[in-house]
């Protein structure tokens, strides 16, 4: 059986396999080709370089508040913790497995945290570098993830942070790779691990979905009509392969839950609460969408833009049909990723920005295939260009950043380096194996800290929300608060640590009283807007006037017998 061609490298015909294997003679490259070879390889290095230079700078960024409970999740899971029962989040666990393997291999903090990123961007340009030179070229290949990779570590996408979709992204773009590889060889194994990695993306982020929905429709015309291996049956088992390993990921998820007696727990955290969470959004899912389209596109027009005329220019460019159709619905069904998410958040985006990246370049790549021998040069220059335009007024973000004021300008007064500060003092003041009381929504603390919580709600959205399932978690959180008395907490006295007029509600009402009677006053942060903040410790913060709205209180246990549960 012969092997398949190239999948994209081609025209749209496929030309007949060669008979035998025949011995090329060796000949002069031409200076265009060249100069396509160089110059597409010194695209690629200097803007791979300034990746390197902008994530180097932010490795050590303060962790914000998502970043804070998958680390001391992943953290703690890696050591006996159990999962929806000891700590409380709403993602499937491939998620927090990430994190741990990152805490453990480079530590249990925001650089740690960072450098499993960094790693996982690298792996996600290589993946993608590979992917798009197989199905187009090397030009393309050059353009598509150096878009990429500007894209990724962007504000834009708030690339400082390790978001999910972010690691997500190596694995569902080895998929994708595996899944033509597969195509190519026609090997069951390649498809089998090209779903399991789709599948392993899936319990990370669950949007991952639509990708090996895409995987598994395009089978069919590509085995079908474009790519038909000659003089044999279709060859369904590549299809049942792809699926299986799909599925084996959350089969193992779900199958480990059900043996441990506690799938409720895993259904509860991971499909009810995130339900509950999407269905208390005030504005139209919609209006959501729309509104945070001009930040994600800001300074990033250009390459939107090309990747909208690619969607057509691409079958138009002489490559393979099954790579046009592929690389087009890529682009599209990104999108549509992340317009079934139940909220919408910069980083969401993220996952849309590799096919966004292809579609893009190949746009540049028939433009350089309409100008003649300068083609390649004029599609590297127009690249090099849009890449430049899009770190205008940003070079201090790529080159010299500012973590306060970066913070500041995607979180507004939510304080994490001042949580982050708070929580290195107080792992010189609280004692091995104490805990730490939150108020709020603040984990990065206890990360921080190298202190647990008492509590296992590390988020107390769910706990505001619904008035059916919050009451039973809002007496739980007290009475497990007040079991605790830790000698610290950190109370996180502003409305994004918990919910809109949240001091107004009965059970805060409660516990407070509580606090007041048996916890001082005994550090401090205030906001001073995009400049550091101010944190202060004892004698200094009790003495302070403040002058901000908002602030962190530090309370300490007083030195009296805490008041029994009644």
């Amino acid at each position: 059986m012969a092997k398949q061609p190239n999948a994209g490298k081609g025209n749209k015909h496929q030309a007949p396999a060669r008979p035998a294997k025949q011995t090329a003679r060796p000949s002069a490259q031409s200076p265009s080709s060249l100069f396509t070879r160089w110059g597409t390889i010194g695209f690629l290095a200097i803007s791979g370089l300034i990746f390197l230079l902008a994530r180097i700078n932010l490795l050590a960024i303060p962790l914000e508040r998502d970043e804070g409970s998958f680390a001391y999740i992943g953290h703690w899971l890696f050591k006996g913790r159990e999962l929806y029962t000891d700590m409380l989040d709403s993602k499937l666990p491939g998620l927090y497995t990430i994190y741990g393997l990152s805490t453990a291999l480079f530590g249990y903090h925001s650089t740690g945290v960072h450098m499993g990123l960094f790693l996982a961007n690298i792996a996600s340009a290589v993946c993608l570098f590979l992917l798009s030179r197989q199905l187009f070229n090397t030009l393309v290949a050059a353009l598509a993830t150096s878009f990429y990779l500007f894209l990724a570590v962007s504000p834009n996408m708030v690339g400082f942070a390790s978001h999910a979709t972010q690691l997500l992204t190596p694995f569902l773009l080895g998929g994708l790779l595996l899944f033509w590889k597969g195509i190519q060889s026609g090997r069951n194994i390649t498809f089998l691990f090209a779903g399991l990695l789709i599948g392993i993306a899936f319990t990370i982020k669950q949007q991952a979905a639509i990708y090996g929905v895409l995987l598994a429709v395009l089978w069919w015309p590509v085995r079908l009509s474009w790519m038909k291996r000659e003089g044999s049956r279709i060859p369904v088992m590549e299809w049942v392969s792809l699926g299986v390993g799909g599925f084996i990921p959350l089969a193992m998820i779900v199958g480990y839950f059900g043996v441990v007696g506690r799938l409720s727990d895993f259904y509860n955290w991971t499909v009810i609460q995130p339900f509950s969470l999407a269905g208390s959004y005030r504005q139209p899912w919609y209006e959501l969408f729309l509104n945070i389209i001009p930040p994600v596109i800001s300074g990033f027009e250009g390459i939107w833009i090309l990747a909208g005329t690619g969607v057509v220019l691409i079958f138009i460019s002489g490559f393979n049909k099954a790579a046009s159709w592929f690389g087009s619905l890529m682009g599209i069904l990104g999108i549509i990723s992340v317009a079934i998410g139940a909220a919408y958040y910069a980083h969401y985006f993220v996952l849309a920005i590799p096919g966004v990246a292809i579609l893009a370049a190949c746009s540049l790549n028939w433009i350089a295939s309409k100008a003649g021998k300068a083609g390649t040069a004029i599609g590297l220059l127009i690249g090099g260009i849009l890449l430049i335009i899009s770190m205008k007024g940003r070079t201090d973000y790529f080159f010299y950043p500012d973590y306060a004021r970066i913070h500041f300008d995607m979180y507004s007064y939510n304080m994490f380096p001042e949580h982050e500060k708070i929580g290195k003092e107080l792992a010189h003041r609280v004692k091995e194996g104490d805990r730490i009381g939150i108020l709020g929504s603040e984990p990065e603390v206890l990360v921080a800290a190298g202190r647990e919580s008492c509590s296992r709600y590390l988020m107390v959205y769910a706990m505001l929300i619904d008035p059916v399932l919050s009451p039973p978690m809002q007496e739980e959180w007290m009475k497990t608060m007040k079991e605790c008395a830790p000698e610290y907490i950190v109370y996180s006295t502003y409305s994004g640590s918990w919910a809109p007029n949240y001091n107004k509600l009965k059970f805060f009402l409660e516990f407070m009283p509580w606090v007041h009677e048996n916890y001082k006053g005994i550090g401090l942060a205030e906001s001073r807007g995009p400049r550091p903040g101010l944190v202060l410790w004892d004698e200094e913060a009790t003495a302070h006037q403040s002058e901000s709205d908002y602030k962190i209180l530090v309370l300490k246990r007083k030195d009296v017998q805490v008041t029994p549960l009644q």
